[in-house]
């Protein structure tokens, strides 16, 4: 059975059938529409219903798979691409409560931030005029009509995702757990690190020509914070890159910003995180925190 399924995944990761397999997802709506049209709303909305149930058990299958086996799981699912432009979305839209709630919790663990000299509160005060400024004249000019309350809309979704993106870095700080170190560049870009897999851990500063919050340079990459990063990684194991609009990357050299590059070093090295210093966390993290579950589940790192 375990050789007719890995033959069965080789299959399907042959380019030529990989380039299909993506698409795979697109089959669920118009099956639906044809059994509705056949046998009536009732059937084609059982399509629809058992296609959640399948993208559940696919999501949770995914989750515990890792390799070849997970990547044929998640097509299932969505397009890579779908899926990365969709984590992406996820977690500029919940930047701000995650900030939020991590301040009301005093949330600290030493050497995981890398926001500093980063300038998303100016950049964020500096568009919310003009934004709030279009919104009132479009609404005056188009005399509170429904297209006027739709264009609300959107200009308060342009608001939380300009101040999404400009706080990311302060909503992502790295995570170091017990076995692994969840490692950010803002909401756009992240890396799962086994801590077993780190072969050497180096403190050391190094500019980064541009804006570019992602480099790749000698087959390293760099996730850049501010043109900088501080501690250089090298890996026994590749590990995959997470980046919006594009696949992952695959690296076994990493370099991140961090404003305490020595203390993240000793943390990484060391195979434990240091504790969170303040209170316990309130029932907003947690409920993110299974947002972001749902979101790796679509494509963990």
């Amino acid at each position: 059975m375990v050789r007719l399924l890995d033959g069965l995944v080789a299959w399907l990761m042959r380019p030529r059938v990989r380039r299909i397999r993506r698409w795979s997802f697109v089959l669920t709506l118009p099956l639906a529409l044809i059994v509705a049209h056949v046998f009536g709303i009732e059937q084609g909305a059982l399509v629809v219903a058992l296609r959640a149930l399948l993208w559940g058990a696919v999501a949770v299958a995914a989750w515990r798979m890792a390799g070849e086996r997970g990547e044929v799981l998640r097509d299932l699912l969505m397009h890579p691409r779908a899926r990365a432009v969709a984590r992406a979305e996820l977690d500029v839209l919940t930047a701000l409560p995650r900030l939020l709630a991590s301040r009301a919790a005093r949330r600290a663990q030493p050497g995981t931030t890398y926001h500093r000299g980063t300038f998303g509160v100016a950049l964020g005060l500096a568009f919310t005029p003009v934004v709030v400024t279009e919104a009132v004249a479009m609404h005056l000019l188009l005399h509170g009509t429904l297209i006027a309350w739709l264009l609300d809309a959107l200009h308060a979704y342009a608001l939380i995702w300009l101040w999404g993106f400009a706080l990311g870095p302060r909503a992502f700080a790295h995570r170091v757990g017990a076995r692994a170190a969840v490692l950010r560049n803002g909401p756009m870009y992240r890396v799962q690190v086994p801590l077993a897999a780190i072969a050497g851990a180096t403190a050391r500063r190094e500019r980064v020509g541009g804006d570019a919050r992602l480099v790749e340079r000698d087959g390293a990459v760099l996730l850049a914070a501010r043109g900088r990063v501080d501690v250089w990684l090298e890996l026994t194991e590749p590990v995959r890159v997470q980046r919006p609009f594009r696949e992952p990357l695959t690296t076994r050299r990493l370099a991140i910003a961090s404003d305490e590059p020595d203390v993240l070093v000793e943390q990484l090295v060391g195979g434990a995180a240091l504790p969170h210093r303040g209170r316990a966390r309130p029932v907003t993290l947690p409920v993110l925190d299974a947002a972001g579950v749902l979101r790796d589940a679509m494509q963990p790192a």
